[in-house]
């Protein structure tokens, strides 16, 4: 079974894929940078590394095939292609070449009122991320020597709620104090496009299984989205799970990360449905909130 690396495997995207490769029966490494994310690889199953991923070429185990970067960063995004670079270019023209997913996301399409796919040309990203489509374009560039695939999740939901904290932390806070009232950014028909953080990590599995094919297409960018919902219901419901009686207000965005979070893309997965076979398969976010909000609740308390 094949062995993959994860940049980012403690992350709010990277634990999940690492566990459900893991699931899969594939060898997985993670990048560990303090003794207590090593803890946490460990007990999932997950061999922690540490090390610097500036010379990741002289420490990463030979029996790596892929490496998958969810770390989100980036700097280290370059120094890390550079470095898989490295590798592959070392390998004899016999071998397979070395994978390389590079994790990226629906923001680089920025707010768009049409639909958008994979090869939809890239023209205004969210402030947030506009270093990303030129980072796309760069790790593309690396087909000669890597097998190179791009994949763009939407919003993950589900677990600890990490980016979604942008509206539930508030509420949440709010809760607990009593307060008649919070705000927070975006507005109730505020439609926002996601995908459960379980079903990114079946995603995951599918293209490691098919990485060949998807990486000799012309275009190697994948989405992943499972559905959109109205932002409203979905905070009125947490309010109610939660016991928040106050009223929930909406207001503009007030930074880069909170523009990002109300980027309104109109994101599909089709071609991830139809060439990989992926079918989410978790509950909407406002339907399960009774499951993701005690999830949520379990993760502050």
């Amino acid at each position: 079974m094949s062995t993959i690396l994860i940049i980012g495997a403690t992350g709010f995207i990277g634990l999940p894929v690492a566990q459900a490769l893991r699931r899969a029966g594939y060898i997985v490494y993670g990048l560990a940078r303090t003794p207590e994310k090593a803890r946490v690889l460990s007990q999932n199953e997950i061999l922690p590394l540490q090390g610097d991923i500036a010379n990741l070429s002289e420490w990463i185990p030979k029996s790596v095939e892929t490496i998958i970067d969810v770390s989100g960063l980036f700097k280290e995004a370059y120094v890390l292609l550079e470095q898989a670079k490295k590798i592959g270019a070392g390998r004899k023209p016999t071998d397979p070449k070395l994978g390389f997913i590079y994790t990226s996301g629906m923001w680089v399409h920025g707010t768009s009122p049409d639909h958008v796919s994979e090869a939809t040309v890239l023209t205004h990203p969210s402030a947030i991320v506009e270093w990303r489509p030129e980072a796309e374009a760069t790790i593309m560039a690396a087909h000669d020597v890597l097998d190179v695939v791009i994949v763009r999740p939407a919003i993950l939901y589900g677990g600890n709620g990490t980016i979604c904290s942008v509206w539930l932390d508030p509420i949440y806070n709010a809760a607990k104090e009593n307060a008649a009232a919070v705000s927070i950014p975006g507005s109730p028909t505020l439609p926002i496009t996601f995908v459960h953080k379980d079903d990114l990590g079946d995603f995951y599995i599918k293209v490691v299984d098919k990485l060949t094919i998807l990486a000799a297409s012309t275009h190697p960018v994948i989405n992943a989205a499972s559905h959109q919902e109205d932002l409203g219901p979905i905070v009125t419901a947490f309010g109610k799970a939660i016991g928040f009686k106050g009223q929930i207000n909406y207001r503009p965005a007030e930074n880069p990360f909170e523009e990002g979070m109300v980027t309104i893309v109109n994101f599909r997965a089709n071609k991830a449905r139809g060439l990989l076979g992926w079918k989410p398969r978790q509950i909407p976010f406002a339907q399960g909130m009774e499951i993701y909000a005690a999830a949520y609740k379990a993760f502050k308390e």
